[in-house]
């Protein structure tokens, strides 16, 4: 008998998350079965090498075509393997944009739930997998679950992606209704940059060096590199702030709440100072938080068949 694993995957536009392990959403068909199985899905008789490089545009509609199911069975191997298994019944808890949430978490259950038992081979290892069910969650309110003793009162929640900034009204922990998306998220600002570099120095920079710079602060380079981007995330951690005020946020008065990988660019180089200010930087949390939701549920149905 299989034993049951709650897994929590975050579908990324950049990366591809659970609790333990993150890696990129890029996917490419191989046409071929390598010598080198580093990174390669096999499924249904079709290669796939997973996280070679790294998205540039938004996936609105996650369930467009099949690159997402095949993330999400490397999301399931990666994590397993993390927990020492090969096979188990799986319970998915997952997350969509609050925006997108309504028009779209049934379709989503659908795509995840379309084959009910997997057998699939990831770095030429074997799993099997057969998934009890998959829970649908609002992203950004799966990581109120983690901290709401810190969220009590007024707060506005920005949980900042790759491809977009999901903006979140809260009191007391719960949402208001107010929900925004804004593009203005990490892959907007790293393809920006880089464009500014290369006009201003005629030379290109990664986007791995961007990157270091959102996450650390800094990276080793030359001042006339790192005068650049600091410059342009500032400037770009400003125009955050602003779209929070447009949105009709008093910046001294609400508590705000920066969130996911995007956030360590404001958490760095924004003007914090005099601001009600937590980061909740770990680009793992809406895994976690996915996680907590579906132990409750199944609490609550263990609950209900002792008192039946």
């Amino acid at each position: 008998m299989l034993e049951r694993e709650v897994i929590g995957i975050d579908h990324g536009n950049r990366n591809m998350k659970t609790v333990h392990t993150d890696f990129s959403s890029a996917i490419s068909k191989l046409e071929v079965r390598p010598d080198n199985l580093e990174n390669v899905l096999e499924f249904q008789g079709q290669c796939f090498k997973i996280g070679e490089g790294a998205p540039e545009l938004e996936t609105v509609d996650k369930t467009q075509n099949m690159n997402y199911y095949h993330l999400t069975l490397a999301a399931l191997a990666k994590e397993l393997q993390y927990r020492g298994k090969n096979e188990a019944l799986v319970r998915i808890g997952a997350a969509l944009p609050p925006r997108r949430y309504g028009l779209q978490k049934n379709d989503f259950k659908k795509y995840l739930l379309q084959s009910k038992k997997l057998n699939f081979r990831y770095e030429g290892r074997n799993y099997h997998v057969e998934i009890e069910n998959a829970h649908i969650f609002m992203q950004g309110h799966v990581i109120v679950l983690l901290h709401q003793e810190e969220l009590m009162g007024e707060c506005v929640l920005c949980d900042m992606g790759g491809g977009t900034n999901d903006i979140m009204g809260l009191i007391d922990g719960k949402p208001t209704g107010q929900l925004f998306i804004d593009k203005n998220a990490a892959l907007t600002c790293i393809n920006h940059i880089r464009e500014v570099v290369e006009a201003k120095t005629g030379e290109s920079i990664s986007t791995y060096a961007l990157e270091k710079f959102m996450v650390n602060g800094d990276y080793d380079c030359s001042d006339a590199y790192r005068n650049i981007i600091q410059g342009e995330l500032k400037q770009y951690a400003e125009q955050i702030y602003l779209i929070l005020k447009k949105f009709g946020y008093n910046l001294d008065l609400t508590k705000i709440v920066f969130a996911g990988g995007g956030s360590t660019a404001i958490q760095h180089f924004g003007r914090n100072e005099g601001k009600k200010v937590l980061f909740y930087s770990d680009i793992h949390e809406n895994a976690k938080g996915c996680e907590m939701a579906v132990r409750s549920i199944l609490k609550e149905i263990a609950k209900k068949r002792a008192g039946a």
